[in-house]
């Protein structure tokens, strides 16, 4: 890419979209979503709420911030240009991918001190004790064993964004240059092995096994179709708002990148609706207790209709919209799909922690609201401090010119 080129791209950035005024939401957030975790660990009640409202939380960004390491991986692993426009914008979503460490600390505390937070039942010791399932489940559903796969998968992680975030940003500072780009095309095979692992296990851990007695062979895969759609959903958001604030230069993000983008996002919204439906359908079909009752429990009350809204929030509703060929490069259209898909995550979330504590049908109480608050506020504060320091385009890329003179 020549000087000239560098220099008149990179004249938008460093610069935070966040400004004046609405600098302070961050904070605002952070302050309001500590004060009701605050308030409500006191009382045993709230305590439990808090404690699902927690994995609720943790989760979302657990997603995002994963599922956006995905796509830049995927963008290295199979030498893609296109996206080298708008990979920065994915690698700035899964750049606080650190901040699971301290974020992860809570979920330990749940299985560490079980009767203060009743959240995973095959925590107490004196429940596994009385059943032969969770005493058969013992050699993996441990609390030591659990403390070591967490800190373990997320150390990882931790590990792979830092080499492949932090390669980028300094080809910016002129370092690297081509290597940099062959050294990450390299790593980033053995990365998708481990991904694939980490990101199934973990979702073994922190979510199915909220009801340790249900099982799904197709759980993992379920939850990394959700995983890619919402951050499909965010890097789209990032890269429209990012674009409209000028912070991505002048016409190097063209109609075409949106095109890609949309469909990519309408691929894994039908697969994400694909998977949904395989697994119901393989598991009312077997009509096998031990995994039926999972599904018949959210088919029955109040919970009935949050099934039928998730089908149309996150598979019926995009799907339709996303359909037709000019909707996929449609800034506004975009947008809206892709802010109705993260809407769709928390509420997917939602469907799978929240009918282990509401047994009934579903309620929402200010205790669950913290933790979804704190790491919103945590996040948008982050990508603030992201902007100011560095270019919202990895103007250090060799491929950058040819990825912005794509077309289809």
């Amino acid at each position: 890419m020549s000087s000239e080129s560098v220099s008149r791209v990179a004249e938008a950035a460093p610069m935070s979209p966040i400004s004046g005024p609405r600098k302070w939401i961050p904070a605002i957030l952070v302050a309001l979503g500590l004060l009701l975790i605050v308030i409500a660990l006191p009382d045993a009640a709230n305590r439990e709420r808090l404690g699902f409202g927690y994995i609720l939380g943790f989760a979302f960004l657990w997603t995002v911030v994963l599922g956006s390491l995905f796509f830049v991986v995927l963008q290295h692993l199979t030498s893609a240009i296109w996206s080298v426009a708008i990979r920065r914008v994915a690698e700035m979503i899964a750049a606080p991918m650190w901040l699971l460490i301290p974020l992860v600390l809570p979920l330990l505390a749940f299985v560490i001190w079980p009767d203060a937070f009743k959240v995973f039942p095959w925590a107490d010791a004196s429940l596994v004790e009385n059943d032969a399932l969770l005493i058969q489940k013992r050699a993996y559903l441990n609390v030591p064993f659990f403390v070591i796969r967490a800190l373990g998968f997320i150390g990882l992680w931790v590990l792979f964004t830092r080499y492949f975030v932090g390669k980028s940003l300094k080809q910016d500072q002129g370092v690297g240059g081509v290597k940099a780009t062959l050294s990450m095309r390299k790593v980033s095979g053995p990365f998708t092995v481990i991904f694939a692992a980490t990101s199934t296990l973990a979702g073994f851990d922190w979510l199915m096994s909220l009801n340790p007695h249900w099982f799904s062979t197709m759980f993992g895969v379920y939850i990394f179709s959700g995983m890619v759609v919402s951050a499909l959903s965010a890097i789209i958001i990032g890269t429209v708002l990012l674009r409209r604030a000028g912070l991505l230069g002048q016409g190097v993000v063209s109609s075409d990148h949106l095109y890609n983008l949309g469909c990519l996002l309408f691929a894994f919204v039908s697969f994400w609706g694909y998977i949904a439906f395989s697994q119901y359908m393989l598991i009312w079909y077997a009509n096998i207790p031990e995994e039926s009752f999972y599904f018949v429990h959210r088919l029955q009350g109040g919970w009935y209709n949050v099934s039928v809204a998730l089908a149309l929030v996150r598979f019926a509703i995009p799907f339709l919209i996303l359909l037709p060929r000019r909707a996929k490069s449609n800034e506004r259209t975009l947008l809206g799909v892709s802010f109705l898909m993260l809407a769709g995550q928390l509420l997917d979330l939602y469907w799978i922690v929240m009918p282990e504590l509401h047994k009934a049908g579903p309620a929402l109480g200010w205790q669950e609201f913290g933790p979804s608050l704190l790491v919103t506020g945590l996040a948008i504060g982050y990508y603030s401090r992201f902007l100011r320091r560095n270019s919202a385009l990895a103007v250090g890329d060799p491929l950058l010119e040819e990825s912005r003179h794509m077309e289809l």
